[in-house]
């Protein structure tokens, strides 16, 4: 009996601890940081590329007016490049600065199977020093949505 509710609990819980998962110090990488992170995405065994880049975009612009801080929006999206030689831009984006400040650090780092499809999902991590968001990304095969936001205090 006891071995049939241990395997009802792994299989009905294994999807909420893999959204649990803890973000490490040594998977987190500075905004800027932009060398390709190697996961095997869509399971064949072959290690698969994600090229973060990052880029910015103006709020507002009045021809005459300089730009100040809060005008600026800044983002990092994440092109796939698979083993196979297959392209899949723009996998997910998000955008790591607004009018108040801009996020120092940022991870991706595979996270299972969150929905039982046996696809790679994956977790993103933003943070700096007061606050953070971590965001279970769901594989589709050519995108990623999002499963669940968390947003909380660093306590660094």
């Amino acid at each position: 009996m006891r071995i049939i509710l241990t395997l009802c609990a792994v299989v009905f819980m294994g999807p909420m601890l893999v959204q649990a998962q803890v973000i490490t110090d040594d998977v987190k990488r500075a905004f800027g940081d932009l060398t390709p992170i190697k996961i095997d995405v869509d399971g064949d065994g072959r290690t698969d590329s994600i090229q973060p880049r990052e880029y910015a975009l103006v709020d507002k612009c009045v021809k005459g007016t300089p730009l100040k801080f809060t005008d600026i929006q800044h983002w990092i999206s994440f092109e796939l490049t698979l083993a196979g030689g297959q392209k899949i831009p723009s996998i997910f984006k998000y955008r790591f600065g607004d009018s108040e400040s801009t996020y120092w650090v940022y991870a991706l780092v595979p996270a299972g199977d969150v929905n039982g499809d046996r696809k790679t999902d994956l977790v993103f991590y933003s943070g700096d020093d007061t606050s953070d968001e971590t965001i279970t990304l769901v594989n589709k095969g050519n995108r990623f949505i999002v499963h669940s936001r968390k947003v909380g205090s660093s306590g660094w």
